[in-house]
């Protein structure tokens, strides 16, 4: 399989960098944070996948709720008593400068994570608002170990629980991981042979649901191919009549992500919907998960994803880097717009 183009290039270089990114945000000097009964997470796209991820471990660990909205407004019950958190990488995200304006009239308590950009100049002329400073130049997707590590740390430093510790446990097993995602044999390349020509359809046991939407991200944007995703058991409600009953799923291919840590009911009701979809000859795949919590579970995924994305794109001739797609969805709206 030929492999160099696309590891090679800017975004695989950075991909492969999630490790270390997370190391350094693990060491970055926080300002000081105001601390509120409520925390809402508000950002689009990747960002927004980095407060899902992150906020799934605070819920595995801490008393304290963290939502995270994906929107063009902030809830309602938000204000004086909450901690609006600002995730947009670019700092160009059009919804999260909206929620940011939002949230500054309302009184919330504004903490912006970002490289750069409109939000880093909003936050720096409102002298109430904190500033988290990403390290720029690279695509928003390529940055998921810095948006992560610095949610992480700030969720540290504000007393809802301990992340510096965790991290840093499974730091030399996500290397590990992707050291052997950049031999010829692994498990990235033995599920790129099974999509084929396939559309992938990933799902993730719903205690891991960002990392089924972060594979269908990846591979629509770096393999320019058709993806969805969905949660299990989920599933089980609906979704299993269409590929047990429908001709049309011949085309494609489920992958399981199967978190083996998973509470025992989850487990069962995924086993069975497995032996369901193998006793009707669907081709799918299984990818088993297992770690210490949720945020190890997460990244290991992450990383596995990314690779699939872009060993995909080989397998299809496809540069993965340019993003003019994304400038002309929306009219009249340029690339830095809906920038993550």
């Amino acid at each position: 399989m030929r492999t160099t183009r696309n590891f090679d290039g800017e975004l695989g270089r950075r991909l492969r960098s999630m490790p270390e990114q997370l190391e350094e945000a693990l060491s970055m000097e926080l300002p000081k944070l105001p601390k509120k009964t409520k925390i809402c997470v508000c950002g689009l796209g990747n960002s927004a996948t980095a407060g899902d991820i992150v906020s799934d471990f605070v819920n595995q660990y801490s008393k304290t709720q963290v939502v995270v909205v994906r929107n063009m407004e902030i809830p309602k019950w938000a204000g004086q008593d909450t901690m609006v958190i600002l995730v947009s990488y670019s700092g160009n995200t059009r919804e999260v400068r909206n929620m940011f304006k939002t949230a500054v009239r309302r009184k919330c308590a504004v903490v912006c994570v970002t490289s750069g950009g409109a939000l880093m100049d909003l936050c720096r002329e409102n002298g109430r608002c904190t500033l988290v400073q990403l390290p720029g130049g690279m695509p928003p997707r390529a940055a998921m170990g810095y948006l992560v590590g610095a949610l992480g740390m700030i969720f540290e430093k504000i007393g809802v629980c301990e992340f510096r510790s965790h991290a840093e446990a499974m730091l030399p097993r996500l290397k590990r991981v992707r050291d052997e995602l950049e031999t010829e044999e692994n498990a990235a390349t033995e599920i790129v042979d099974r999509i084929g020509f396939k559309i992938p359809v990933v799902y993730s046991l719903s205690n891991m649901r960002p990392v089924s939407l972060r594979w269908k991200s990846q591979i629509n944007e770096n393999s320019s191919t058709i993806a969805f995703c969905g949660t299990i058991p989920g599933f089980n409600h609906n979704e299993i009549i269409g590929w047990t009953e429908d001709g049309l799923s011949d085309h494609f291919l489920p992958i399981i992500i199967y978190d083996t840590g998973a509470s025992e009911l989850i487990r069962g009701m995924t086993d069975t919907t497995l032996g369901v979809l193998r006793d009707s000859d669907l081709d799918l795949y299984v990818y088993y998960i297992d770690g210490d919590n949720n945020l190890e579970k997460s990244l290991i995924c992450v990383l596995l994803g990314d690779y699939v994305s872009l060993r995909l794109a080989d397998r299809r001739d496809v540069d993965p880097n340019p993003d003019t797609v994304l400038s002309t969805v929306i009219e009249g709206t340029l690339l830095d717009e809906t920038a993550e």
